[in-house]
């Protein structure tokens, strides 16, 4: 995982990343939930309706982001597999998005930020909503998939 080196919310910073889809370093805002396991299997149906699970809500916020998902900061030791809501403000210089999301985590570790006491890495197996329908030639997943320009 990237430090934070101190840029203001919102900014963007590239580290020396491998992988396929970097992460970005990016403290956003995000609400979340976890969700139970009959819940969390529910919600990824087909037919389920997504409205109403962020009705109850932890915040926080993201350490980074990528294509293919998340990493959140948050105070309490989440359960490796479980399904977590994500609602997350996206604001990138030109670009501000809002990103709902079913995740599921796949590492939980200490955290370096005093705020908080854990950091989750999420998979989205989902997106259930995003606010790009106003960029005609961007999706979300294409926003999300920059390249280390130091690669």
């Amino acid at each position: 995982m990237f430090e934070n080196d101190g840029t203001d919310e919102g900014q963007l910073s590239f580290g020396r990343e491998k992988r396929e889809y970097p992460r970005v370093v990016m403290n956003a805002p995000v609400r979340y939930r976890v969700l139970g396991k009959e819940e969390g299997e529910h919600a990824l149906g087909r037919f389920a309706d997504q409205s109403t699970l962020l009705d109850e809500y932890d915040e926080s916020e993201t350490a980074n982001v990528s294509k293919n998902g998340t990493a959140i900061y948050t105070n309490r030791e989440i359960p490796l597999k479980s399904i977590v809501a994500v609602n997350i403000n996206i604001s990138i210089p030109g670009i501000a998005a809002n990103c709902r999301a079913l995740g599921e985590v796949l590492r939980i570790d200490r955290s370096d930020n005093p705020k908080y006491m854990y950091v989750a890495a999420l998979k989205f197996l989902t997106i259930t909503h995003h606010n790009l329908k106003n960029f005609k030639f961007m999706e979300l997943k294409e926003l999300l998939d920059l390249k280390d320009p130091l690669a």
